[in-house]
């Protein structure tokens, strides 16, 4: 498309041309996105294969490795349970 044919377009004509590119861009971002989604996946896919073919050539698992989750420890004061930080900054204040 040539700057000469775009002069010679009616202006309904030029918002019918852009609503049309905005859409096909619109369709290719999602389909690009679409498309990183799925190599990132299998990117991690084989990321994890590499790793526990690596741990199990050494006798260990995925699970032996991973870190344990933490929870926050609570305790029961006056019938209501508080975090811990909540009853060391009370701790603190008196």
């Amino acid at each position: 498309m040539t700057p000469e044919l775009l002069e010679k377009m009616t202006d309904e004509e030029l918002q019918d041309l852009h609503a049309r590119a905005v859409e096909l861009l619109k369709t290719r971002d999602a389909e690009r996105k679409k498309k990183a989604v799925a190599e990132a996946r299998a990117m991690k896919e084989k990321a994890q294969a590499g790793a526990r073919a690596l741990l199990e050539s050494v006798g260990l698992s995925l699970k032996a490795v991973a870190p344990k989750k933490r929870r926050a420890a609570s305790a029961k004061h006056g019938g209501a349970v508080e975090s811990v930080s909540a009853q060391n900054s009370a701790r603190k204040t008196t």
